[in-house]
């Protein structure tokens, strides 16, 4: 049966695309393919009694050509688990994030998830204002502060789908570089980032 639930925390991406990625305006990204990793801080989260506080979560997702958010457009993804999650919790994580208990998720893995595989590895997350630090083993190395415009202020972006308030702040990677198998090896390092708080949760 499908549990309630609910995380929030510190969120960031790196992509392929320039500065700011279109895929929000639903435009096709640079190269007109998608290579982005996305990692998620949970600071606080349920899934029904399940207690996800403090656990890291990332995924890898490269795309087939076309608008990535476009109804024909394919996703593989690989779903990255913080080594510290008990059984119960990788169940959870996995139910959450492939879309078994609804959410945002529900319709991205109904629309877009091609193939999806899972791997339970150690991950490093750190964030110190607008500046973000995720080392996951020898799969993901990212590091991506805000964009800073005038006023000394770092810009937002909206409507962003992975977060309840649709806003994050635009960034840009240092450095993004992913290698767990042929398909999902990349470097973007230097181009587009978002980053801040998220919320997210199924009702």
């Amino acid at each position: 049966m499908t549990q309630e639930w609910t995380i929030k925390g510190d969120y960031v991406e790196a992509c392929n695309c320039d500065v700011a990625c279109q895929c929000v305006w639903l435009e096709s990204p640079d190269d007109d393919v998608c290579n982005v990793s996305l990692a998620w801080h949970i600071e606080e989260g349920s899934y029904g009694d399940v207690d996800l506080n403090g656990l890291d979560v990332s995924m890898l997702i490269s795309t087939e050509e076309g608008v990535m958010f476009g109804p024909e457009t394919e996703w593989d993804i690989v779903l990255l688990i913080d080594e510290t999650a008990d059984d119960d919790q990788r169940e959870a994580i996995e139910d959450i994030y492939f879309g078994r208990a609804g959410g945002i998720w529900a319709p991205v893995a109904d629309t877009h998830v091609k193939s999806a595989d899972v791997a339970t590895v150690p991950i490093s997350f750190s964030r110190d204002g607008s500046e973000f630090s995720v080392e996951i083993g020898d799969v993901l190395e990212m590091d991506a502060g805000g964009a800073v415009g005038f006023n000394e202020e770092v810009g937002t972006i909206s409507p962003h789908p992975l977060t309840e308030s649709h806003e994050v702040q635009t960034g840009k990677s240092t450095t993004a570089t992913v290698s767990y198998d042929d398909q999902f090896t990349w470097d973007v390092s230097g181009n587009n980032a978002y980053l801040g708080d998220f919320e997210l949760a199924n009702s």
